[in-house]
């Protein structure tokens, strides 16, 4: 059981950002590798899942832990959508498309604890009424109940109805909750966030356009947040990669994601040490500093046909699943390498006990 100091000293904040929390995890390795410890942590939406195991056992052994659950994460273990689900929803005026029921049993299988008082430093786990529109943080009770609240997109996921309130993803009000870390006396906040798409691609469907929208969104409320409490509290940003080229939705690149978040968060730590960054790091989404981006207003480019956009497509699935399959080829290929080695072990430990 743990006991919530009236004035923590650090507070480790970890944002939502669906598969993109892979990156925090990385982060996440080599801020521990400095030895540094939080006081207090908060997470929102998938934050609040990478928050919920650190802050049981703060520890390297923890973030193997955390590692281990990424690199075995589906997309069908977040979303599994049933093609009857929509259509029940449709007809009887629903709130979602997708039953919580894997995302409830990965948190399980996960999840070590059923309180969140069991954790050995204050776990603060953000939610958002969608009925009021107000931040909800939960620092007690079930776990796995506020996991699925933080969690719950709405709209994709059905709202989570409690003493009044019906809880959905924090992400909504606060993806990177360094105001309530302040509110509850933090003095230095460290942030991981998710960091944004790569400015070389432009989204080609209406799906990476919505991710885009909603990925800006995300990172325009940091941008603001940084800038209001940058001077009241000792604010360090552990620096994401420039960019990403992996979208929220694509569990299959979880690796990746680590390994590139954790050479960019050493990086950081090799030239520039854990200090304040508030005031010299460069965020995209920022409108509060003096950089203004002037443009001139002329003609644009004539809308592509749909029977380009349509063959533009199909040559960016085909190039994905050529990828996918190159991939999967290369891991089993390897995967019989090492069998046939330890096959060859075997026979030749048996022929010389022979």
């Amino acid at each position: 059981m743990n006991e919530k100091t009236t004035s923590p000293k650090t507070a480790f904040v970890f944002s939502g950002g669906a598969s993109l929390g892979a990156l925090e995890a990385g982060a996440l390795k080599a801020i521990v590798e400095e030895g540094i410890k939080p006081d207090l942590v908060l997470g929102t939406s998938v934050g609040s899942l990478t928050g919920a195991m650190f802050a049981f056992n703060p520890t390297m052994e923890a973030v193997k832990i955390i590692e281990k659950v990424w690199l075995n994460i589906k997309v069908w273990n977040v979303f599994s959508p049933s093609p009857i689900t929509p259509v029940v929803n449709f007809t009887t005026s629903g709130q979602y498309l997708i039953s919580p029921k894997n995302l409830r049993k990965l948190i399980l299988e996960n999840i070590p604890y059923t309180r969140i008082e069991e954790t050995q430093v204050p776990l603060y786990i953000i939610g958002t009424d969608i009925k009021s529109g107000v931040e909800v943080v939960f620092d007690k009770g079930l776990v796995i109940e506020a996991l699925l609240s933080s969690t719950c997109i709405p709209g994709i996921f059905p709202p989570q109805h409690m003493k009044g309130f019906a809880v959905v993803d924090g992400g909504l009000l606060n993806n990177t909750p360094i105001s309530t870390a302040v509110r509850l006396g933090a003095e230095r906040v460290i942030v991981f966030p998710i960091g944004v798409p790569s400015p070389e691609q432009e989204p080609k469907n209406l799906l990476e356009i919505l991710i885009r929208t909603f990925i800006y969104l995300l990172n325009r409320q940091l941008a603001t947040d940084i800038q209001l409490y940058k001077n009241k509290v000792d604010l360090i940003i552990v620096p994401p990669p420039d960019s990403v080229n992996v979208g929220p939705h694509d569990f299959s690149k979880s690796k990746f994601l680590m390994d590139e978040g954790y050479k960019k968060a050493k990086e950081w730590l090799r030239t520039e040490g854990f200090v304040s960054n508030s005031n010299t790091y460069s965020h995209n989404c920022d409108v509060h500093t003096s950089q203004i981006n002037f443009l001139e207003a002329i003609k644009p480019d004539p809308i592509k046909k749909a029977s380009t956009r349509v063959k533009e497509s199909i040559k960016e699935t085909s190039k994905s699943v050529k990828e996918n399959v190159v991939e999967k080829a290369d891991k089993i290929y390897s995967e019989i390498v090492t069998k046939g080695e330890e096959i060859k072990e075997k026979l030749e430990r048996k022929k010389s006990d022979n």
